[in-house]
């Protein structure tokens, strides 16, 4: 809250007189208090100008903004002084504002606005007298009333004293240590830091009236520190010292390392065509510190496994009974207990063909039953003809698949445990190409794997 105190003289005087005096202003606020003061300094009516003196202690942290303005005999105001007078945090200001009445036109009396942060008040001072039969009392008065305030505020304004020193209670060891300081006056500023048996660790003259100190705390500086700061000039000095505890930092608790789950960038599969009885290469980049490249079947059975290098390529055995089915690769990438898992689709191709007396080949470890046999009713053919898949003997199931010499698959049917038979088209082709036609049979708990080439011909090229 702001509280103002209106200077003036006993009522025995006139009132021209008491309106030679202004005001002064006082607010409290959380962080410092707030001075302020305006007085009619003189006139010159020579040059028609009137002129005031401001003077404004902030000792807080707010940038404070002073406006002056004139209020007229009619309740108007106007702007009397076109700039703002703008007070830094912890510093005075000291300003003399000139008031040209001529463009003003008569007034009531002048009035400062102060604002900032959570500081506002007001300064008022009255308009100079007009001149009379008295006037040159009363110029005399002002300008006694003016000499008077200035020696006031010149010698206010020449005393050294310390507005801010913000040392902190504590410091750690081998860091470093910012104190902000301010001080006003005619002076200059000197420091010392020491430990407390005098021990000098640095010092040095000031003559900026605010900055921050800045200093390193050595590792060997004992329990605490000693501040000491002296702002002296001609008109007196103030000495402040404080005291500043050292601690030692907490060492720092090492934190394990963060595990982090394997990155899989790349898994492809490197051999053009997979066939069953033949390698397969596997290109692959991964961080994994280990892990494995299996084969499954759509079943989830496993065919084959290899353990993954630090080359980024693996080669897999394909077993013979795999010819003919739909597989994927799954590499199985490890870093202690997280893991990471990529997949990629393989079709496995027959290997060399049998005769057809051992066309039919059993799961290891299965009983041995009759073997079953597949025929077709024309090995060659043209596009759009249709061919007889056969199975003869006793068989399951039966899933007949038609691919292309890059195991991609062309056509499928299915042959229940009972029907023999099953018919496919042959695919559309412009120059002669082999298929190959698959039967994967079923058989108790075994299954065999049965494979003819299919010659598909443009019509008028050979083709039936």
């Amino acid at each position: 809250m702001s509280v103002t105190y209106a200077l003036a003289l006993p009522e025995s005087r006139t009132k021209r007189q008491a309106q030679l005096y202004g005001t002064r202003a006082q607010l409290a606020v959380g962080n410092g208090d707030v001075e302020g003061y305006l007085a009619l300094a003189g006139c010159d009516k020579r040059a028609g100008t009137a002129s005031y003196a401001l003077r404004i202690i902030n000792q807080s942290q707010h940038l404070l903004r002073a406006r002056m303005t004139c209020a007229r005999l009619r309740g108007e105001a106007i702007l009397a002084y076109p700039l703002d007078i703008h007070v830094a945090p912890f510093s005075v200001s000291e300003t003399l504002l000139p008031v040209r009445v001529a463009d003003v036109g008569p007034y009531d009396r002048a009035i400062v606005q102060v604002a900032g942060g959570d500081v506002a008040f007001s300064l008022e001072a009255p308009a100079p007298p007009r001149m009379g039969k008295r006037s040159r009392w009363t110029l005399a008065a002002a300008a006694s009333l003016a000499l008077t305030l200035g020696t006031a505020f010149a010698a206010a304004a020449s005393t050294p004293h310390l507005a801010l020193l913000a040392a902190p209670d504590r410091a750690l060891r081998g860091t470093t240590l910012d104190v902000p300081y301010a001080f006003g006056g005619w002076a200059s500023l000197q420091y010392q830091l020491q430990t407390p048996d005098g021990k000098q660790l640095s010092a040095g003259l000031l003559k900026s009236h605010e900055g921050t100190l800045h200093f390193t705390v050595p590792s060997a500086a004992g329990s605490n520190l000693v501040l000491s700061v002296d702002v002296a000039g001609p008109f007196g000095r103030q000495r402040r010292t404080e005291r500043i505890a050292i601690a030692t930092p907490a060492a720092a608790k090492q934190r394990p390392a963060t595990l982090t789950a394997p990155r899989i960038s790349e898994f492809a599969v490197a051999t053009a065509v997979v066939r069953a009885g033949a390698n397969a290469r596997f290109k692959y980049t991964t961080d994994a510190r280990e892990g494995e490249i299996w084969l499954i079947d759509d079943a989830g059975r496993l065919w084959a496994r290899a353990p993954i290098s630090a080359y980024g390529e693996t080669t897999l055995r394909v077993p013979q009974g795999a010819a003919g089915r739909e597989m994927r690769a799954v590499l199985h990438a490890r870093n202690q207990k997280l893991d990471t898992v990529a997949s990629v689709g393989v079709m496995v191709m027959p290997g060399a063909l049998a005769p057809d007396s051992q066309a039919g080949s059993q799961s290891s470890g299965t009983p041995k039953v009759a073997a079953a046999n597949m025929t077709l009713s024309s090995e060659q053919a043209a596009p759009g003809d249709v061919i007889t898949v056969m199975i003869d003997g006793n068989h399951g199931d039966a899933r007949i698949t038609m691919t292309d010499d890059s195991g991609q698959a062309v056509e499928q049917g299915d042959i229940p445990s009972t029907q023999n038979a099953v018919t496919l088209t042959a695919p559309s082709v412009t120059k002669a190409t082999t298929y190959y036609v698959m039967a994967s049979i079923t058989q108790g708990i075994g299954d065999q794997t049965v494979v003819r080439k299919l010659a598909v011909s443009p019509r008028g090229n050979g083709a039936p």
